[in-house]
């Protein structure tokens, strides 16, 4: 081709224009994946405001009871009938119960556990060819150093978790502790096992309390926020936002 013809010909594209394409691409995916292929009806109605202050308020008032129990007694008292499920998830939204100052905090807990205390978290992203990768993060708790990550593509089963494992701590010497979530990746019987070799003891996250497992999901969540800032701020504000991550 001429030269001349060639610059002419050219197209010139801005990096945060091709990380937004490749972001269109990746939710695209995702859509097509895990969206339903039919369409369906409108679902129920979800609970009035009368029974979700109902459900708040007794809860409030007996913190010892449960979902079952309060959508028995829901029931029994105003006539409504309404599921257990349903009470969870309105206590999962609605109630946001008191600090209790009788025991340790689950970060003093950690503080105590600071010298032999590593956190693994688990998160996935997409390549250029919308190939899916997912990437292990291993941090310590007390100094929140990077140990190192193990990377994977495709499905995570137990003998791939091992490996992205093995290759994040890189022959360290290993903790006595490790916190996880309560993901279901951590109970294959390969990571198990692993573990048990390794005479590392597992500790559980609360469910649903991301303050139980604080440092490792900031920093994930900043992860995040860095790759959708890429696309919007200048590379002047990007390395000033960079910063003030770190």
């Amino acid at each position: 081709m001429n030269p001349a013809r060639l610059i002419r010909s050219a197209i010139v594209l801005k990096p945060s224009t091709l990380l937004r394409f490749h972001r269109a691409l990746k939710e695209r995916k995702y859509r097509q994946l895990f969206s339903p292929r039919a369409r369906k009806k409108p679902g129920p109605k979800g609970p009035g405001k009368e029974v979700i202050a109902a459900v708040v308020e007794m809860k409030q008032r007996n913190p010892t009871w449960g979902s079952p129990r309060i959508a028995q007694q829901i029931a029994l008292v105003f006539a409504i009938p309404i599921n257990k499920d349903v009470v969870r998830r309105i206590l999962a939204v609605h109630y946001h119960p008191g600090s209790d100052s009788s025991g340790p905090s689950w970060l003093t807990f950690i503080g105590h556990m600071k010298d032999s205390l590593w956190s693994i978290d688990l998160f996935r992203c997409e390549s250029l060819t919308l190939r899916t990768h997912w990437i292990l993060v291993v941090m310590d708790q007390f100094t929140r150093r990077i140990v190192g990550f193990g990377i994977h593509r495709g499905i995570v089963d137990g003998v791939a978790l091992c490996r992205m494992f093995k290759r994040a701590i890189q022959r360290q010497p290993l903790p006595k502790y490790l916190s996880t979530d309560n993901d279901p990746l951590y109970r294959f019987h390969q990571w198990e096992a692993n573990l048990r070799v390794l005479e590392v003891t597992e500790i559980k996250t609360v469910p649903y309390v991301p303050l139980s497992h604080p440092f490792i999901e900031r920093l994930i969540g900043s992860f995040v926020v860095l790759n959708k800032m890429q696309s919007i701020f200048s590379p002047a504000a990007r390395r000033k936002a960079v910063g003030i991550e770190r």
